[in-house]
């Protein structure tokens, strides 16, 4: 075959093999990163790559071994989520500037109160009779001034190791002391912030398993 013959078909097999190149070539950085907030979709994938799943307008990606969640509703991307490990640290210094933790430092929630100065917003899925359908998890909510977009920052802990689940447990039993135990139980507490400062105290410690960045982000109700 000739030389000629054979372009058409090289190209072709190219053009196909480009979005598994970029998902190859991407780095963390690059893709959980501030400029990719409102940015269109299809811009993010030639980045992030394909994604893995999708869900309405939810999509998944793995970046250099680590989960990236993009919400695009309407084709733009508004929030992302990175889940964390010892692998996967976030650096959040693209989106909030010089109110993000040191980027080197596992990310905490004394971490990001010591940063951005707070207040932060604590909720979560549940505290009492939660069942095992699902690991709940405690959320802390940052809202950044004027001057960053009032960007919002969610962190979240895992209810599924001692730390957690010891920091859940303090929480619950001070609300309980003071509100009784359906104010626990039918999750009134996240809709009151007079609670926040015990919740701060209790979690301080504890890492934090994912971080999402974005604005009006979802957080659980009451």
């Amino acid at each position: 075959m000739k030389a000629r013959a054979l372009l058409p078909l090289v190209s072709t097999l190219v053009v196909a093999a480009m979005p598994v190149v970029a998902q190859a070539q991407a780095s963390l950085a690059q893709v959980f990163n501030g400029e990719m907030l409102g940015t269109n979709l299809k811009y993010f994938e030639s980045v992030a790559g394909v994604a893995r799943t999708s869900f309405g307008d939810t999509h998944t990606y793995k970046v250099q071994g680590c989960e990236i969640t993009a919400d695009a509703t309407g084709g733009t991307v508004h929030q992302l989520r990175l889940a964390l490990s010892p692998a996967c640290k976030a650096d959040l210094s693209s989106f909030i500037g010089d109110f993000a933790p040191p980027a080197n430092q596992p990310l905490t929630f004394a971490a990001l109160h010591q940063s951005t100065g707070g207040p932060l917003e604590f909720y979560a899925d549940c505290l009492e009779m939660c069942g095992n359908a699902y690991d709940p998890s405690v959320y802390a909510l940052w809202e950044g001034p004027r001057a960053i977009g009032f960007t919002q920052v969610l962190v979240e802990a895992m209810l599924t190791d001692d730390a957690a689940i010891d920091a859940a447990g303090k929480w619950s039993t001070e609300m309980k002391k003071h509100k009784g135990e359906d104010f626990v139980i039918d999750n009134q507490y996240n809709c009151e912030r007079s609670f926040d400062p015990i919740a701060l105290q209790s979690f301080k410690p504890v890492a934090i398993t994912a971080v999402t960045i974005g604005t009006q982000l979802s957080k659980p109700g009451c």
